[in-house]
């Protein structure tokens, strides 16, 4: 069965990586990557949010020093890369997520992924919305996009 990577670029609140590593857990077969100027996995906030919600052992995130290292690295792996992004024109649901082993990039909760960064990718997709809706918080997306793998890899296991 092919493994997906959640890649954060500059993951810097401490709410955002409680959900991710929720959802991570929740999901199960999720590989997890920061890169740039992220936070600690063991900053204190996540530590102590996260046990509190009963989850007292942190995954495992791959550490990078840039999101070019990262990129790098991955494709190396044999990873084909998928930055997300509201400006992308190719919607998220076409992908199938369990054909390949891929690696779904997240930017900054505040900008995304940079025109230059998301040019890194294989290519760019955006979950599709409401015209009155121009972006969705990290934990939602991370939230629709680890459900969407779950759902399709529950189809082929059945």
């Amino acid at each position: 069965m092919n493994r997906i990577n959640f890649l954060f670029d500059c993951l810097r609140a401490p709410y955002d990586m409680v959900h991710v590593v929720q959802v991570a857990e929740a999901v199960e077969g999720i590989d997890l990557s920061l890169s740039g100027n992220s936070l600690d996995p063991q900053n204190r906030k996540v530590v102590f949010k996260l046990s509190s919600w009963g989850i007292r052992d942190l995954p495992h995130f791959d550490s990078y020093d840039s999101l070019d290292q990262a990129v790098s690295t991955l494709r190396g792996q044999g990873r084909y890369l998928v930055g997300t992004s509201p400006h992308a024109t190719r919607n998220f649901y076409e992908l199938d997520l369990i054909s390949r082993d891929y690696a779904i990039v997240f930017g900054t909760e505040t900008s995304g992924l940079t025109y230059r960064k998301m040019s890194l990718m294989d290519e760019n997709v955006a979950l599709p919305m409401s015209r009155r809706c121009s972006f969705l918080t990290l934990p939602v997306v991370v939230s629709a996009i680890a459900y969407e793998y779950y759902r399709q890899r529950m189809d082929v296991e059945e």
